[in-house]
């Protein structure tokens, strides 16, 4: 890397930490003042109100960075990845401010999806031997890539239940992007994932702040979530297997979800509680990890979110170390198992509390 390559990626770093920690308090004071606040409910692990717009500056600072971003490294995938983004940020918005019903919500994600599927640096056609595939056939492809990325939106948005925890896996999400990114020489993208990281950071202060808190709340954590997911798209339609340093390169798109456990883990876990339970899965309840965690141990947030976040970084260690010994079928094995193994210990927690977080 050179120096004039560090001091571009240093600026979209400091640039998108510097906005966000001072046009946040502004919003913070616009929410208040036209009583912006999200309703406190039985699920909710807040007693007050709190502000939920902070996704307001996340989009803000995405759209600089993507557009200056192409000024130093062309490509066309801002021509793409904006609109899309636009989509789902008012669809975000509007769920905020008015709310918007389930299915009216994922119509606009299908919509937003589309858009950005039509940039060849977002479609997948090959998985470069992981599960022994390689080549995908169109129709198989792209209903799983729709699936994937409506998914990842909902899985993210789920999870922004308590302080900092939404934040914190944000920060670890976007590092892990950049050095992705960096491996393939891709520092357009590397550029705007640093700037989520300084942006992230920079919102912790006020995530988790006493007297300034603040949410990403729908607007943020749908836009945020579909944000990951493009990213995710972007670099398996790379073809990663030849720019990458791995022993077992085709464990790729097995790293990634190891990076991702936590929403995509816990989103299908509770999907089958509610199943099981005859209950409507889309109906909010208090089954998340976080809730449970929260319940059972008494914690703070943000000692709740701390423990989250480690867990994660723990996997996504161990499953790195994982994917450079064994192939991909045996480090899927390992994966799968270590889900088990935490489904089974949350089933317990949440079998000895009172309401079953009902």
């Amino acid at each position: 890397m050179t120096v004039y390559l560090f001091f571009i990626l240093a600026f979209f770093f400091v640039t998108s930490f510097m906005v966000m920690y001072f046009v946040t308090p502004v919003i913070i004071q616009v929410v208040k003042l036209k009583n912006l606040f999200e309703k406190v409910s039985d699920r909710s692990s807040h007693s007050q109100r709190v502000p939920s717009f902070g996704g307001v500056t996340f989009f803000i600072i995405l759209i600089i960075s993507l557009s200056i971003a192409e000024q130093f490294f062309v490509t066309s995938r801002a021509v793409f990845l904006i609109p899309s983004s636009l989509i789902i940020f008012f669809t975000g918005l509007k769920d905020d401010m008015t709310g918007i019903s389930p299915w009216n919500k994922i119509m606009m994600q299908l919509i937003a999806t589309t858009m950005l599927f039509l940039s060849p640096d977002f479609q997948i056609t090959n998985l470069h031997g992981f599960l022994g595939i390689h080549e995908i056939a169109h129709w198989i492809c792209i209903p799983l890539a729709f699936l994937v990325v409506i998914f990842y939106i909902n899985a993210y948005n789920l999870i922004d239940g308590i302080d900092g925890l939404a934040s914190s896996l944000g920060v670890m999400f976007f590092t892990f992007f950049a050095m992705i990114y960096y491996s393939l020489d891709d520092f357009m993208m590397m550029s705007v994932c640093l700037s989520m990281v300084g942006a992230f950071i920079a919102f912790l202060r006020y995530n988790v702040s006493s007297d300034k808190r603040i949410f990403l709340g729908d607007t943020g954590s749908l836009f945020i979530g579909f944000l990951i997911a493009a990213i995710v798209i972007n670099i398996l339609s790379k073809d990663y297997h030849k720019e990458i340093d791995m022993r077992y390169i085709s464990n790729l798109p097995l790293l990634i979800i190891s990076a991702l456990f936590v929403p995509i883990f816990d989103s299908i876990r509770v999907f089958v509680i509610r199943v099981q339970n005859n209950r409507n899965p889309f109906r909010p309840d208090r089954t998340h990890i976080h809730h449970v965690i929260l319940d059972y141990y008494k914690l703070t947030h943000r000692k709740a979110s701390m423990y989250i976040v480690f867990t994660n970084a723990l996997i996504l260690l161990l499953m790195g170390f994982v994917t450079e010994i064994f192939n991909h079928l045996i480090s899927l094995c390992i994966l799968l198992g270590m889900s088990a193994v935490f489904a089974v210990i949350l089933h317990k927690l949440r079998m000895k509390l009172p309401n079953k977080g009902v």
